[in-house]
């Protein structure tokens, strides 16, 4: 994970808030090699406490998976942002109820996911629930800003700070606002 303090003259260019009320901590903790290795990308982990996913940014639900475990979302400036619930939650039928659709667009803070808190805590071997940027370019840096707890929708989880170019844009200093 990639989380040095960025330079203070940079800017983050986007901000995502916590999905779910929760405990913050590092993704290196979940136990899922692919997650805490960072192969889905850069982000955190929360211990949810809370039963409703939220929207962590605005922007367009770029996929839902069919048993409602996992959403991803892709911002209006092109990152794409994966909220998984629980580990090795893929096969978990009834736990979790979508509440919206893949093309929808979302704003932050709007419910997403409903999740069977105790389902949960019965069936996946962790509850703990990545939340990454599966499409970092070269040259962003992640900070974790939230913990060591957050609540959903209103807490940020962490900053993306980007130099050099992303989407026709230049990243340098103060030019990312």
């Amino acid at each position: 994970m990639n989380q040095e303090i960025p330079d203070v003259t940079e800017q983050p260019v986007v901000c995502l808030y916590a999905p779910i009320s929760g405990k913050v901590l590092p993704l290196g903790q979940v136990p899922d090699p692919v997650f805490a290795a960072g192969m889905v990308g850069d982000g955190a982990a929360i211990e949810p406490e809370g039963d409703l996913v939220l929207a962590p940014v605005d922007g367009e639900i770029a996929a839902l998976f069919p048993t409602g475990h996992a959403i991803a979302l892709r911002t209006p400036g092109g990152f794409e942002v994966l909220v998984h619930i629980g580990v090795d939650t893929v096969k978990s039928v009834g736990l979790f109820q979508a509440l919206v659709a893949k093309g929808a667009h979302v704003r932050r803070g709007e419910p997403l996911i409903k999740i069977d808190l105790e389902g949960l805590r019965r069936q996946a071997p962790s509850m703990l629930s990545p939340v990454v940027v599966t499409n970092l370019p070269r040259g962003a840096r992640l900070r974790i800003t939230g913990g060591p707890k957050v609540k959903a929708g209103r807490d940020p989880l962490f900053e993306v700070y980007m130099s050099g170019e992303y989407c026709g844009k230049s990243y340098r200093g103060t030019e990312s606002r």
